[in-house]
């Protein structure tokens, strides 16, 4: 009875984003488990484990901080102590990935890489069991998990080591979560493959690794369409579009600069103001950054303008939405683009 009014409220907090649910929710798994046995009950205190760390982190990503993502990491852990390898392998698998998932989650919440990197070694450990003979969607999950876990890693530190490692895990995963048989995580694992590459491209002098991070995007939306995912569509269109600047301004030409406006520009057709308007105005930005850096290709006029005007949306928006951050990005751009109108 416990454990029913436990998962009822769980379902209501998850889909109604009501947290005070949750939190009675993680109250009753708790107060249940205290009263079920260890040995009498192996299989249900697994469920229970896994439905209060759900709960704990769903909660993690609605809250500031990082409390409930640590309490959802111990209860992983707690279940780990029960629900051992040797007894019931591929569950311990599954749980080691959601412990994975979390430390990745609370990493992403901390200045340091020391959780990141726990989570990389249990993405590992899943592996082993989850392996690509047995269990190959699952074995591509890890690879994946794995990879999205070493490029926060390579973000944070100077280098290319760790987003290299990113990407082979990218590729692994793409062995198995191939268009035909997983279309949607293949187009997702191209979309992380890509921008991977491109912080790896912005970190060396060649132009290569920009061009594979164009290309996989470009492949991701052969399966993301507008039609059948509009804002996922958009936002890869967005992400195409600073890639192609990024290779644009290293080339001499400006053939890839006016291909990133059009990205940009297709990006703003589902990224709408009215919709999305923080995106909204992240797309203006960008849409400035590479006016601003045609100009300096071809000297033309009509670049600042167009500049300004993307610039001046971005602002209004971002004052709007008090995005302190934002604010400041853009006008700093502001004042480069019309210290470069005021040269002319």
């Amino acid at each position: 009875m416990l454990f029913n009014q436990a998962d009822e409220l769980l379902q209501q907090g998850m889909q109604s984003e009501d947290n005070l649910a949750l939190i009675e929710a993680v109250d009753s798994y708790r107060r249940g488990l205290a009263l079920l046995p260890r040995q009498k009950s192996p299989l249900q205190r697994d469920l229970v484990h896994t439905n209060l760390a759900v709960a704990l982190e769903t909660l993690g990503e609605r809250e500031d901080g990082t409390e409930r993502f640590e309490e959802a990491v111990e209860v992983y852990r707690e279940a780990l102590k029960e629900q051992t390898r040797e007894r019931a392998p591929l569950d311990w698998a599954a749980t080691q990935m959601n412990l994975g998932n979390a430390l990745a989650r609370l990493g992403e919440r901390e200045s340091g890489t020391a959780r990141l990197e726990e989570a990389v070694a249990a993405f590992l450990e899943v592996a082993e069991e989850y392996t690509r003979a047995r269990a190959p969607l699952d074995w591509a999950a890890a690879q994946m998990n794995r990879g999205n876990t070493l490029r926060m890693i390579g973000e944070r530190e100077k280098g290319t080591a760790r987003l290299e490692e990113a990407v082979e895990a990218y590729r692994e995963a793409l062995q198995e979560y191939t268009r035909e048989v997983a279309p949607r995580d293949w187009a997702t694992t191209q979309i992380s493959l890509a921008a991977a590459l491109e912080t790896l491209g912005e970190r060396e002098s060649g132009t290569a690794r920009l061009e594979e991070a164009v290309e996989a995007y470009r492949d991701a939306l052969q399966e993301l369409t507008r039609a059948r995912s509009p804002l996922e569509w958009a936002t890869t269109q967005n992400n195409l579009g600073t890639a192609l600047k990024d290779l644009g301004a290293r080339e001499s030409g400006t053939a890839r600069l006016e291909k990133a406006v059009e990205a940009h520009r297709e990006a703003t057709q589902e990224l709408t103001r009215a919709r999305v308007p923080d995106q909204w105005a992240v797309t203006q930005h960008n849409l400035a950054v590479v006016y601003r850096a045609l100009f300096e290709k071809d000297r033309e006029p009509r670049h600042l303008a167009d500049a300004i005007l993307a610039i001046d949306g971005a602002l209004e928006e971002c004052r709007t939405a008090n995005k302190s951050r934002l604010i400041e990005m853009a006008g700093a751009l502001r004042e480069k683009i019309l210290a470069a109108k005021g040269e002319l």
